[in-house]
């Protein structure tokens, strides 16, 4: 492969920006850009790898003071001889300092091409790569957790494991069919036994999905109510700025209102929505139809009501949790409620209760879901269930022909290997990288 450069740091001034070349030839590169007392330095890098030298970036048109850093091939992150420039960070330095290595015989990199190569060369699974570019994307705690975990492998061990005890049962049912009286005893007990377990395996994977989604996209939040409640004043409580318009007017809010916040490590995307009521209006009609059609997939509905009124919750059809607040605690007339897991007393217009109202939000992302391996990704969980769907039609006519069963299993194991890279086709794999941000 040919030894390619990019910026590796964003676009932009900054006090340091960072170019990296990696390939065969990039030792070679540095020692015709970069120069230490008037020397190229590819050999004081070969001599000390993974220490910074200080120098002078000779580029085209221009000069740098800055350090080289040399990571040999079985040092590096792509698994190849990698070089990384430090020079001031200006956006001309950055280009001009790309253009130059240019000259000298590398190209420039594609999008991702520098986790591919690491990909390509064994450094790490299609899975760990994923994790990269989560870890990049992340937004929250949780999210840089999951991230993190999905790049050092946790992933991709769980599904090798499985695999593996795939892959036995494989083999044995192929042996069988060269030995099919010797073993034909010993074949179905093993899969009754083996391939219940291996299933149980990757449900338990699966399952994990909704609180891997959580953790990389947030818990969707919908603020719902009948009309001046003081939706509008909670979302605005919650943000810590005021978001949504808020009116004494009743209906005011007559289109979904979004924003982000992160509480306890966790991001709330919380969308605040029209007031819940009958209406002419045909503006305010499609407003409360929204609001619905939004309360349907909310992983959490707040339903607001108004704590100084003898109001009484709505049944909400949703999918989520329901927590029920009652507002306007610190006004005169408020009834005070009996408290509970789903039940808070808030004044969002002073913000009393709002802290522990948001704390039990975000508990919806369960506290050991911190430490454990997730799946975050929709292409991973279309794959698993792809394969649970594989296993179970193995197990059903696991009486029938030993082909049929065979045909069943390597498909599931096919789709697993899909997930780490084992047996994901070209296609898969660029359009994965495609993803990525040039530089990394």
């Amino acid at each position: 492969m040919k030894t390619i450069v990019a910026i590796s740091t964003p676009i932009g001034a900054g006090g340091i920006g960072i170019v990296r070349v990696s390939g065969q030839d990039a030792r070679k590169i540095a020692d015709a850009v970069f120069f230490k007392k008037g020397q190229g330095v590819g050999e004081i890098l070969k001599e000390n790898p993974l220490k910074m030298t200080f120098g002078t970036f000779q580029g085209d048109g221009f000069t740098d003071k800055g350090y080289a850093v040399f990571f040999p091939a079985n040092n590096s992150f792509t698994g190849e001889d990698t070089v990384e420039f430090y020079l001031h960070g200006g956006v001309r330095i950055m280009q001009g300092a790309v253009s130059t290595i240019t000259t000298k015989g590398a190209v420039p990199a594609e999008a991702g091409e520098f986790t591919k190569r690491a990909y390509l060369n064994g450094r790490m699974s299609l899975s760990d790569a994923e994790g990269v570019a989560d870890m990049i994307h992340a937004e929250s705690s949780a999210g840089i957790r999951a991230a993190y975990r999905m790049m050092q492998g946790g992933v991709a061990s769980k599904i090798n494991e499985i695999m593996d005890d795939l892959l036995t049962v494989l083999a044995t049912l192929e042996a069988s069919l060269d030995y099919p009286e010797e073993m034909e005893d010993e074949i179905m007990p093993a899969l009754d036994n083996a391939l219940p377990r291996v299933l149980a395996r990757v449900h338990t994977l699966a399952q994990s999905f909704y609180m891997g989604r959580i953790a990389k996209h947030g818990v969707d939040v919908v603020i719902a109510g009948e009309p001046n409640v003081g939706k509008s004043s909670l979302l605005n409580a919650l943000v810590g700025e005021n978001r949504a318009i808020v009116t004494d007017v009743a209906g005011t809010t007559r289109d979904t209102v979004t924003a982000r916040a992160e509480v306890g490590g966790v991001m709330l995307n919380l969308t605040d929505t029209a007031g819940l009521r009958d209406s002419d209006d045909l503006v305010e009609s499609i407003g409360v139809e929204r609001a619905l059609k939004a309360i349907e997939g909310a992983d959490v509905v707040v339903y607001v009501l108004d704590g100084t009124k003898d109001t009484t919750p709505e049944d909400i059809v949703t999918s989520g949790k329901v927590i029920y607040v009652y507002n306007k605690c610190d006004k005169d007339g408020f009834s005070a409620k009996t408290e509970g897991d789903n039940v808070f007393e808030v004044s969002a217009m002073k913000g009393i209760g709002v802290d522990r109202l948001a704390s039990a939000i975000a508990s919806v992302y369960e506290e050991g879901a911190y430490d454990s391996d997730l799946i975050t990704s929709q292409r991973h969980v279309s794959a698993l269930k792809s394969a649970i769907s594989s296993i179970e039609h193995a197990i059903l006519h696991k009486n029938d022909t030993i082909d049929c069963v065979l045909i069943d299993l390597r498909e599931a194991y096919n789709y697993l290997g899909e997930i780490t890279g084992a047996t994901a086709t070209e296609d898969i794999v660029d359009s994965i990288f495609s993803k990525f941000c040039v530089g990394k």
